[in-house]
């Protein structure tokens, strides 16, 4: 699945860039979702190519999350799902989790790479 990022502005003191994003499979165009802001810490990243590549981990998994929002496969009835109760085993993970999570830019102008 293809993603089309769109950077539509930058605040130069800051290092923030805004982006919209939208995969082939996304109800609206690239225009009608949304600017997501991230904010440049990792210096390495001098071109609009090296940002968009340090970026695609995680718009990968927005647009993702975002598409199956949008366009659900099948219905999930929870209506069963009531009082259920469930013990499991604590997770401990060998690598750092993405637990960073969408944030329109007009909320907070700052996710941090």
């Amino acid at each position: 699945m293809k993603i089309n990022i769109k950077i539509v502005e930058i605040d130069q003191s800051s290092h923030t860039v805004l982006v919209k994003y939208a995969s082939e499979n996304s109800k609206k165009s690239i225009d009608e979702y949304p600017e997501v802001a991230f904010q440049i810490t990792n210096y390495n990243v001098k071109t609009p190519e090296e940002f968009v590549e340090a970026i695609r981990p995680q718009v990968s998994l927005y647009v993702y999350q975002r598409d199956l929002a949008e366009n659900p496969s099948t219905p999930v009835d929870l209506s069963a799902w009531h009082g259920h109760t469930a013990e499991v085993d604590h997770y401990q993970p060998t690598d750092p989790v993405l637990a960073s999570q969408l944030i329109p830019a007009q909320q907070n102008p700052e996710i941090v790479l």
